[in-house]
């Protein structure tokens, strides 16, 4: 008998490792669940006007935002889709709600979406300027989004940016062109950091004085007193400062090493004051990235 309960405890060592593998990756799964969201972009709603040289392209600009938004490494899947597939979505959640959900999602979605994101293209354009020498043009892109509930279809995040750069008029072949899909672009990295930092709370450090810091987070994005974020230098491509509009710089981001740890004090609609908790050997500055802990 001694022999038999001595044979066993290997295995029942081993049955318990299994168990608590098991366990430990049920939680890491259902802690995805919760964190991790799945987003459904529609094709671009081409709104503005348009230029001559620039009518943009509904379904490679959201394939642009859908990448972009993939760069912050924070949501379970991003799909694109357009008006048909969106409404066949919303006809299926809505079935499912009755209990009657059967059908493979459109999209290649593994899951309903937790928010659907309707971009728009809302303004291009430009205004040339005689400076006797040289013309001068205003090139100007403009571009917005709301993020909307698929299942309420309430509105969860509405904003826009605009972009306008001077450039000298060319007379070379795809000169207005070429100064438009870079305008585009970079408007597409600065919606997505919006969004970003809505559905991930992912954010800016705006000023910082001694223990205490400013962040482009607020109620907005669901920033409650008490919350606390770390706080990482940022090492961006091209060698990007942190400037004024440092929060709505694109995603093209890499974090470093923990700076320190803070804690929401205040809170306001586009922003929160903060206390240092932890703090690492480097100082805490204007422009270093923040994260949620989770």
């Amino acid at each position: 008998m001694n022999n038999f309960c001595m044979n066993m405890k290997p295995a029942l060592r081993l049955a318990m490792s299994i168990l608590v593998a098991v366990a430990a990756a049920t939680v890491a799964r259902a802690q995805e669940s919760v964190d991790s969201l799945t987003l459904g972009v529609r094709y671009f709603r081409i709104t503005a006007a348009g230029d001559a040289d620039y009518r943009g392209d509904a379904k490679a600009l959201a394939s642009s935002l859908r990448i972009a938004l993939d760069q912050s490494k924070g949501f379970k899947q991003i799909v694109t889709l357009d008006d048909e597939q969106v409404e066949q979505l919303t006809k299926l959640i809505a079935d499912s709600k009755k209990g009657a959900f059967n059908r493979q999602l459109p999209g290649n979605l593994a899951e309903p979406p937790d928010a659907y994101v309707f971009p728009e293209l809302l303004r291009v354009g430009a205004v040339e300027r005689d400076l006797f020498a040289r013309i001068e043009v205003t090139y100007t892109v403009e571009l917005g989004a709301a993020a909307v509930d698929p299942v309420t279809r309430a509105i969860l995040f509405s904003d826009k940016v605009t972009i306008s750069e001077k450039r000298n008029r060319t007379n070379e072949r795809g000169g207005a062109i070429n100064v438009y899909e870079d305008l585009t672009a970079k408007a597409v990295d600065r919606l997505a950091a919006k969004l970003a930092a809505f559905f991930l709370k992912r954010g800016r450090i705006l000023r910082a004085e001694a223990g205490t810091v400013y962040i482009n987070l607020g109620s907005r994005h669901g920033v409650r007193a008490g919350d606390r974020f770390t706080v990482h230098a940022v090492a961006r491509e091209e060698a990007q400062s942190a400037g004024d509009a440092a929060e709505e710089e694109g995603l093209a981001e890499f974090d470093l090493d923990s700076k320190g740890v803070i804690e929401i004090l205040e809170v306001r609609e586009n922003a929160a004051k903060a206390r240092i908790n932890e703090a690492g050997k480097d100082a805490i500055t204007k422009g270093d990235a923040v994260r949620p802990v989770k």
